[in-house]
């Protein structure tokens, strides 16, 4: 009988353990919350955060719970909040799954404590003014799908470790300091779609493991440092690519003909770079493209006639660069073309009145080329919306002025000779 009522007793402590561990957990969270909320100093939108309301923590603004009423997300983006990181209690809310501060004030380092988080799925940190390096302990978030620091200002090398994060499907780094790692220690990454490095002060060649992530469809690479020939793995791996910015580097040699297999790209901007010889034939296959900036290169030669099949084309950028011979009259072929920009080359002949079609101009640079003869008629008479504003530069090549500025309509048309 005494057996049976110790039995029973010692059920009863385990089930008053089990109802009320969980609760003692929540408070917990609710209780680590409240803490880093006092170290802010800027942290207005978290007024549902008391401690006359931390049994409904649940509620707080940007909480998410699971079924356990445990912490799972911390979703504040643009929520004014000012201060560290420096105070939260990292290892109380190792349930969360999404944590989520971007473009806020939060400044100082980013905790090496973060790495405890491994059931994060999403982590966003970015627009922020963190400066420290990226802590290696990242590498122990094996679950994210999602992680960007991009607009902060954080510094040193970026963590080879994150080449641990195999499941990573977003990854941007962007507009912050970070140097150059040995490359050669990430491996690919399998489900990589969206990879921003750009803007940072990163110096080397091409990083071979980007050409193995073969599920990308954005890439930017540009304002940095990087230098070589683009490696012809690119194009014929990256083929399922969308966008792909590699300006404002140290790039150089040819363009490869292989640019043909990248049949998904949008947007292609190569400006700014050492890039050299002709614009291949093949560049006129890429039909899905909207925007193409080859500019500030050495690029010469003609222009080839199959630019002309890139009809979905509205911004062409090819200024400052050696490009000579006539304009091809198949460029009046781009109707969608909203900008053209072709300043600063060794462009020679006559205008084509075939650029007349492009009526859907709202800037045109055509100065400091070789062109001779009478500007075209057809300049003047873009149908353009009532009160549409069209800057048309015609500038230092040589023209026979005998255009007629049309100011009807409100229509404002500014042409620079």
């Amino acid at each position: 009988m005494k057996t049976a009522h110790l039995f029973l007793a010692c059920l009863s402590l385990l089930t008053m353990c089990l109802c009320v561990c969980p609760s003692r957990a929540a408070t917990s969270e609710a209780e680590a919350l409240m803490r880093w909320k006092s170290s802010l100093s800027s942290s207005a939108s978290l007024e549902s955060w008391s401690v006359n309301n931390i049994s409904n923590h649940c509620r707080w603004i940007g909480i998410r719970c699971n079924d356990e009423g445990s912490v799972s997300g911390i979703s504040l983006p643009g929520s004014g909040l000012a201060g560290t990181l420096d105070l939260f209690h990292f290892t109380a809310l190792l349930n969360l799954t999404t944590f989520n501060l971007s473009g806020n004030y939060l400044n100082g380092s980013v905790p090496a404590a973060l790495g405890n988080l491994t059931c994060l799925t999403l982590l966003d940190l970015s627009n922020n003014p963190f400066s420290s390096a990226i802590p290696p302990e990242i590498g122990r978030l094996t679950e994210l799908r999602y992680l960007s620091f991009s607009e902060n200002q954080m510094v040193g090398e970026i963590p080879y470790q994150i080449g641990n994060l195999k499941k990573v499907r977003f990854l941007d780094l962007g507009s912050n300091y970070f140097k150059s790692p040995d490359w050669s220690r990430f491996p690919t990454f399998p489900f990589l779609t969206h990879l921003n490095l750009g803007w940072n002060e990163l110096t080397s060649e091409f990083p071979h493991f980007i050409t193995t992530c073969l599920n990308l469809t954005f890439l930017d690479l540009s304002l940095n440092n990087f230098t070589s020939q683009i490696p012809e793995s690119l194009f014929t791996n990256l083929v399922k690519l969308e966008y792909l910015d590699l300006s404002s580097n140290a790039f150089q040699g040819p363009l490869s003909p292989n640019i043909t297999s990248l049949t998904k790209l949008k947007d292609l901007r190569l400006g700014n770079n050492f890039f050299s010889g002709n614009i291949p034939q093949e560049l006129g296959l890429c039909n899905k493209l909207t925007d193409l900036d080859l500019s500030q290169n050495s690029l010469s030669g003609p222009l080839p006639p199959s630019l002309s099949n890139l009809g979905n084309l509205s911004y062409l950028g090819l200024y400052d660069n050696e490009f000579s011979g006539e304009l091809p009259s198949e460029i009046g072929l781009l109707t969608n073309l909203e900008h053209l920009y072709l300043y600063n080359n060794s462009f020679s002949g006559t205008i084509p009145p075939e650029i007349g079609n492009l009526q859907n101009l709202w800037e045109l640079d055509l100065s400091t080329n070789n062109f001779s003869g009478e500007i075209p008629q057809v300049i003047n008479r873009f149908h353009m919306e009532l009160g549409k504003q069209c800057f048309i530069f015609l500038g230092n090549i040589g023209f026979t002025c005998n255009i007629l500025i049309n100011l009807k309509l409100g229509i404002s048309l500014l042409i620079s000779l």
